[in-house]
């Protein structure tokens, strides 16, 4: 058995790296119909251009359009400010194209086009997960007139669902917010550029580590103990090439994700050493050295950012204080994590079983519940404090859940007859359209220009 999970590790692992993960993804579009690759292109084309307009409205600064993009403006402008973005990947796009449009302009389409790219990377990753969630395998031919439309309907309601919140100034299951969306958090929070522009990245980042990391575990099951010079000769080291390079560009994007994703593999390696008993350390060290160049980079940002002082003479650094951040927007963080994650709590109490069987299900799970940690736990020092920077991390951590949360809904769907939750189906169904509409309506309240701060 553990020679056959081996060999079709790696089996899958020759298929991969950088050309192959290419060839993997356009082969995924040419899967899908001809109308359903429109239907998908219009709906992106439309998507792009309303959020577009949002952040041009917001680049410009725009009457009450409030949103983080002016210190972004002055960033590619070269105009020094109260804060520090030592991540340039976004910022370098951006001046590029500020010699052709000038700076508002360039970080409102760099902001745009790198969030389509997201939504387009995560169409395909959702096609892939339809056929392995229902078929048991992503090269199922099963479905495939469906298959496409489902993962385009499902990516749409992904990048528009929202917090779950009552009508403004009246309470929810009787507490007052000041606030329906700060304290709750949103896994799509279109007021930043920086988290929006790490999508494309993210997504590759979290499906192929999760990947490398069941290959590995393969390849240590069907080696055993082997020597240091043979793993390191053995090593898939193209086949790590898309995770390693989508984790480094995510960090030079924005480290949010990376400073949540990176504890998780660790912790996952330090588990397969246990169970192994250290079989698999050559193999996890290999995995470790491709991760040296985000590493480096993420020592550059600190010192750039946490050490010394800050603009107005502050001590900087990273603070440890249970809720000290997050207590400021809510008076109950208990009811505002179910608020923001209502569905993905719902679906895992009645499917709990999914997470011995489903890793990528498991991985998203693990990236959550350890953002929500360094949420509650860690706070940037200074003025910057109450900015609740360590947020960021955990509307990734929502967003992951919430994609895979997504897939075994849509699995729960298709399969009722077989299912004694059957009459859960309608309440998961009900709760969705809840996040969706609260979410679009997030969206069109930031569309008419009003604060969003007071929403």
């Amino acid at each position: 058995m553990q020679q056959t999970v081996g060999r079709r590790a790696a089996e899958h692992t020759k298929k991969t790296g950088l050309s192959g993960w290419l060839g993997a993804w356009a082969g995924e579009w040419r899967r899908q119909s001809t109308a359903g690759r429109f239907v998908f292109l219009l709906l992106l084309v439309l998507y792009t251009a309303v959020t577009l307009y949002l952040f041009v409205m917001q680049c410009y600064e725009v009457p009450d359009f409030v949103s983080d993009m002016p210190a972004y403006v002055d960033k590619v402008r070269g105009v020094a400010g109260e804060y520090e973005f030592p991540y340039p990947l976004f910022f370098s796009v951006a001046k590029a194209l500020s010699w052709i449009c000038g700076a508002p302009l360039a970080v409102a389409v760099t902001t745009a086009l790198l969030n389509g790219l997201g939504l387009w990377i995560t169409q395909g990753y959702l096609c892939r997960g339809l056929r392995a969630l229902l078929f048991g395998s992503a090269e199922a031919q099963e479905g495939e007139r469906w298959i496409g439309p489902a993962a385009t309907f499902l990516t749409f309601a992904l990048f528009l669902l929202g917090n779950l919140y009552s009508p403004k100034n009246t309470s929810f299951f009787g507490f007052d917010y000041a606030y329906r969306c700060m304290g709750i958090y949103t896994p799509n929070p279109i007021w930043n550029a920086t988290y929006l522009a790490t999508r494309p990245f993210a997504v590759v980042c979290f499906f192929e580590g999760c990947r490398m990391l069941s290959d590995l575990e393969g390849l240590w099951r069907e080696r055993g103990a082997s020597g240091w010079r043979e793993v390191f000769g053995a090593f898939p080291w193209r086949d790590c090439i898309p995770f390693a390079l989508s984790l480094f560009l995510t960090t030079l994007t924005k480290p949010s994700f990376t400073m949540v994703v990176v504890p998780v593999i660790g912790l996952l390696l330090v588990g397969q050493g246990i169970r192994s008993r250290g079989r698999s350390l050559p193999y996890a060290v290999c995995l470790c050295v491709t991760m040296i160049p985000t590493g480096l980079d993420l020592l550059y940002q600190f010192f750039g950012v946490f050490s010394g002082s800050n603009a107005l003479g502050e001590e900087t650094g990273i603070g440890f204080a249970f809720a000290r951040v997050w207590s400021n927007y809510t008076g109950n963080i208990p009811l505002s994590i179910l608020m923001g994650m209502a569905l993905p709590i719902g679906v895992l109490v009645l499917n709990g079983k999914e997470l011995l069987r489903n890793r990528y299900y498991r991985f998203a799970w693990l990236v959550y519940l350890t953002a929500t940690a360094m949420f509650l736990c860690l706070y940037e020092k200074g003025f910057r404090m109450l900015h609740a920077n360590f947020s960021w991390g955990y509307m990734h951590g929502m967003f992951f859940v919430f994609l895979m949360t997504l897939l075994l809904m849509w699995k729960n769907t298709l399969q009722w007859r077989r299912s004694v939750k059957v009459v859960f189906v309608a309440a998961e169904w009900a709760v969705f359209f809840y996040h969706l509409v609260c979410g679009v309506n997030f969206l069109m309240y930031a569309l008419q220009g009003k604060e969003l701060a007071g929403f």
